[in-house]
């Protein structure tokens, strides 16, 4: 990735899980992991490649990272991909509100990775859950190798 600078933003709230996706990325990717409240949307634009992430909240990607991109006047066609994890298998369906804004703000979508995340709601309380064990090491080593393609 020599002589391109990336950024992750994320967003994960209860059991972790997308932060661990986030970590993995930014290793490969050799870059920071930020919360949306921690970055200005004018700095985005100083970055080549950027990494939206959250959980899935209420069947899409989590308000504040919206509200952060909203706030963009223009993405100047910057690479942004995006990252998510989810008791839905096909977590990537939550993906299209942010792409529509996206598009919508001139980005320049290259890819999006979805994995399983650990699920423990109301229904559940502490035993059972959806996907206990997820993100597990096949995820993070899947989420290294999705973040490598995007580093080109």
């Amino acid at each position: 990735m020599e002589g391109k600078n990336a950024i992750i933003i994320c967003v994960s709230k209860h059991q972790g899980n997308t932060l661990k996706i986030a970590n993995k990325m930014a290793e490969v990717l050799k870059c920071e992991v930020k919360g949306p409240k921690e970055i200005s949307p004018e700095e985005i634009l100083k970055y080549d490649i950027i990494g939206l992430g959250s959980g899935i909240y209420a069947f899409g990607m989590h308000r504040s990272l919206k509200r952060l991109i909203k706030k963009v006047k223009d993405g100047d066609g910057k690479k942004v991909f995006l990252f998510s994890t989810s008791a839905d298998l096909d977590g990537k369906k939550y993906h299209k509100s942010m792409i529509r804004l996206l598009e919508k703000k001139n980005f320049n979508l290259i890819g999006e990775f979805n994995c399983p995340g650990s699920y423990f709601g109301l229904i559940f309380g502490k035993q059972g859950g959806v996907n206990p064990d997820r993100p597990d090491e096949s995820d993070l080593n899947a989420a290294a190798e999705f973040a490598r393609k995007m580093a080109f």
